[in-house]
């Protein structure tokens, strides 16, 4: 719940903010998401005294301000970011007459082999205008597959959004030829966090399609050329095929035109105008309340609501890139599979290769005053009511600033080893 904020002539400590907010509850949250980590450990004992109601009010108001300091405009290239021990850059477009008043879409774009984020966004920004703000990250020799890269565009995200008004529900993740794969792969194990995903020219294998379900309430918008002989068409047009057979929100552009330089391997100009006006009415979906995640042994991470903590004869992504028999197990089809579905008050959840998961619930998915039960592979393994946890509250939300996503109650469960296997799908 979204409550007006009624602060007093004097802004005193302790004032009343709303009928379930204090002031200084709202101080020490907003103090508490942009602390470093040794600060924001020092400020949590505070806080988890406090009443979860209180704490989720509080949330719900920090992060719905924009951000407090005035942050450049225009085009901004060569942006430092550091991601853990290294260091990056991107380059960045905001609009002249952005103001924190509003809230601006964002498109997130990766650049193929041989260029870099400051090329894209000299491509890009002249044709979006003033409508969006546009993030480019430059990685080595496109290189959008690593685990490097997967950091350091969730990394980008993080930090526009910290110093930007952007929109949560349109978020947008795209990329030319390497940047292509790279979306998809970064934002298939991601997809809650877009609004759509847009690789254009661009090569995905087969062994991975299991992924694709992690974004069944995310749309696709896939452009190729005919006459591509970089990265031949035949994968978009698989691509494509498998999405419609399946029941996905595809769209699929294929031009047949040639550019001097790059043949069929390039993104026309005239392509442009239906994609913005596609994106212009894109928005995330509500949370969902039956979700399925596939994850192999390095994604175990929140999707949606969902979290695998550990799973069993699983891939590593990681190693499969020089590691062939890693390799063979993830074309193999070596993932974790979870499928959870709310039910009025229970859930039910069927497991393949999970040894332990998590549910992160809010008030929007379920009523949390009320008893729940979960039912796993046709066993109860949860029954009661949930106990509203301050600590998960704020730590998730310290992970992941979304509104949407914030969960007051979390249900940990143990899956036996000798649980059946879920039903054939």
């Amino acid at each position: 719940m979204l409550l007006t904020v009624l602060l007093t002539a004097c802004g005193a400590i302790g004032a009343v903010v709303g009928p379930w907010v204090s002031a200084d509850t709202v101080a020490l949250v907003r103090q508490y998401l942009r602390a470093d980590d040794q600060d924001a450990e020092r400020l949590l004992p505070t806080l988890t005294g406090r009443r979860v109601t209180e704490i989720e009010a509080a949330l719900h108001q920090v992060l719905d301000e924009p951000p407090s300091q005035r942050a450049p405009t225009g085009m901004l290239p060569d942006q430092p970011i550091r991601v853990g021990d290294a260091d990056y850059r991107y380059a960045l477009y905001v609009p002249p007459s952005y103001t924190p008043s509003k809230i601006y879409p964002l498109i997130i774009c990766l650049h193929g082999a041989g260029f870099d984020g400051n090329a894209y966004l000299d491509r890009w920004q002249p044709r979006l205008q003033e409508a969006y703000i546009l993030a480019c990250p430059t990685i080595e020799d496109g290189a959008w597959w690593t685990k490097d890269a997967e950091a350091l565009v969730l990394a980008v995200l993080g930090e526009v959004a910290r110093n930007y008004r952007i929109e949560p529900d349109r978020v947008f993740l795209s990329g030319m030829s390497n940047g292509g794969t790279g979306t998809l792969l970064i934002g298939l194990n991601h997809a809650d966090r877009f609004a759509a995903l847009i690789p254009m020219a661009s090569a995905f294998p087969r062994g991975l399609y299991p992924l694709l379900e992690n974004a069944r309430f995310t749309r696709f918008y896939i452009i190729h050329g005919a006459r591509d002989q970089v990265v031949p068409v035949r994968y978009s047009r698989e691509l494509i095929s498998y999405l419609e057979e399946h029941g996905f929100q595809a769209e699929y552009r294929e031009h047949d035109k040639e550019h001097p330089m790059a043949g069929g391997h390039f993104f026309p100009k005239d392509e442009l105008p239906a994609l913005v006006e596609w994106l212009s009415v894109r928005h995330r979906t509500p949370p969902p309340h039956k979700v399925t995640i596939v994850r192999d042994r390095d994604h175990l991470d929140r999707l949606y609501w969902v979290r695998l903590d550990e799973t069993r004869d699983t891939a590593s992504f990681w190693a499969s890139e020089h590691d062939p028999e890693e390799s063979r197990r993830l074309q193999g089809g070596a993932f974790a599979r979870l499928t959870a579905a709310i039910d009025h008050q229970t859930i039910v959840v069927t497991t393949d290769r999970v040894a332990r998961y998590s549910l992160l619930l809010n008030r929007e998915l379920i009523d949390l005053d009320k008893p729940i039960r979960v039912v796993t592979n046709g066993t109860t393994s949860f029954e009661g009511r949930v106990t509203l946890d301050a600590a998960t509250l704020l730590k998730e939300a310290r992970r992941r600033p979304d509104p949407i996503w914030l969960a007051p109650a979390v249900i940990q469960v143990t899956v036996p080893p000798d649980s059946p296997p879920p039903p054939a799908r």
